[in-house]
């Protein structure tokens, strides 16, 4: 079976977006879910998240995001701390196991984009995915794996997130799904 990779941030819209929709590669492709800093990409890159480089791209990726939230009927309130700074939150998914790490980042999408919660509140986020994982983000293990993530899809030409590898041919953003199913057959 092919490998899908999925290169993102907790703090990426778009990323929520995206992964409410990876189970239609279910049997088809393995998900490789791998967190990365999107300020580190955005930094290595010189790119900037796009509501904030033309001031008008705000109030239009709002409205865009409630479009795709009522298409796919998957709840969504814009967070009050967006953009946030998710270096803790991104490190723990990089502490969770490669099987776990699926039901985590839904987990934490669910709270920050479809309730609006601040995930990067240390409290909130031990509730929600434990103190033992939080502990861990500490570790210079767990750091490097978010380093080294955030290089790796640098690298191979990633700027932004999502971005998805299907071998060595890059998809970027959650509305190229369809490529990747013409590439999978």
């Amino acid at each position: 079976m092919k490998k899908l990779e999925f290169f993102y941030d907790i703090v990426s819209p778009y990323s929520y977006i995206a992964a409410t929709q990876l189970g239609q590669f279910e049997g088809k492709a393995e998900v490789i879910w791998k967190p990365v800093l999107l300020g580190g990409v955005f930094k290595a890159t010189g790119n900037s998240g796009p509501a904030f480089t033309v001031p008008a791209k705000m109030p239009y990726m709002f409205k865009d995001l409630q479009r795709l939230s009522a298409y796919y009927q998957i709840p969504l309130k814009i967070p009050a701390n967006f953009p946030a700074n998710t270096v803790t939150i991104q490190r723990v998914l990089c502490a969770a196991s490669d099987a776990e790490r699926p039901a985590l980042t839904h987990k934490l999408y669910e709270a920050y984009w479809g309730q609006g919660l601040d995930v990067t509140n240390v409290e909130l986020l031990s509730q929600l995915v434990g103190a033992e994982l939080v502990a861990k983000t500490q570790e210079d293990g767990v750091k490097n794996a978010l380093k080294a993530n955030t290089e790796e899809v640098v690298a191979r030409g990633a700027f932004g997130a999502p971005t998805f590898f299907l071998g060595d041919e890059m998809f970027f953003g959650s509305d190229r799904f369809f490529l990747i199913q013409e590439a999978l057959k």
